[in-house]
Order: C-alpha cells, then sequence, then structure tokens
C-alpha cells in the first residue's frame, strides 16, 4: 500500500509541471514565471523526475521489447524446416506474428 501512495503523491506532485507543458502558444517569459513559481512551492527533484520519467518509459520499452521478439519469432519460425503437413499453417501462424509483433513494438516504442 506504500508503494500506491508514493506513487500518487508523485503524479500528484508532477501534474502541474506537465499541465504547463501542454498549453500552447505561451511566451516564454509566462512559461519561466510560471516554472520559477511552480520550483519555488514544490519539491521537486532529480530523483523524483527520474522515478516518474522510470514509471512512464519502462512499459513503453517492455511493450517495444516483446514486440520486436515477436517479430525476431516469426522470422525464425519462417525459416526452421517445415515438414509436409504443416507448412501452410506455419506460414500464416508467422506472417500473423509478425504483423501482430511490428504493431505491438511500433504503438509500445512510439
Amino acid at each position: 500500500m506504500e508503494n500506491i501512495s508514493k506513487s500518487k503523491t508523485l503524479e500528484q506532485d508532477i501534474e502541474p509541471f506537465v499541465k504547463t507543458d501542454e498549453r500552447p502558444a505561451t511566451s516564454r517569459t509566462d512559461l519561466l514565471d510560471e516554472f520559477d513559481s511552480l520550483l519555488a512551492n514544490r519539491r521537486f527533484d532529480n530523483k523524483m523526475s527520474k522515478k516518474y520519467l522510470g514509471r512512464v518509459r519502462a512499459p513503453r520499452l517492455i511493450g517495444g521489447i516483446g514486440g520486436a521478439a515477436l517479430c525476431v519469432a516469426a522470422v525464425v519460425l519462417v525459416l526452421m524446416p517445415a515438414t509436409a503437413h504443416e507448412g501452410t499453417l506455419r506460414y500464416i501462424l508467422a506472417g500473423g506474428m509478425l504483423v501482430g509483433g511490428a504493431y505491438i513494438a511500433v504503438k509500445f516504442a512510439l
């Protein structure tokens, strides 16, 4: 339960910084003033930003690696010698794995 409460407070601490980045067409001086007031009123350090970015990037990294591994497994499945009765099914399965792996890798990595 302690991890859940820590992650929620981390999300709440970083939320105002994320909101300032989402607003379009703000002048640089306004952004600088807003960041200055945010940093003056909130405790924010390098460790907090690394934890937040790790939580955001880790699932994307795992998904991208998993999709790439699925693509490699599909190519290996095609390159392995097949018996006479399983040739067509193997190519259909490998094609599905390749398309699915490419979709997963692109969706999670980008």
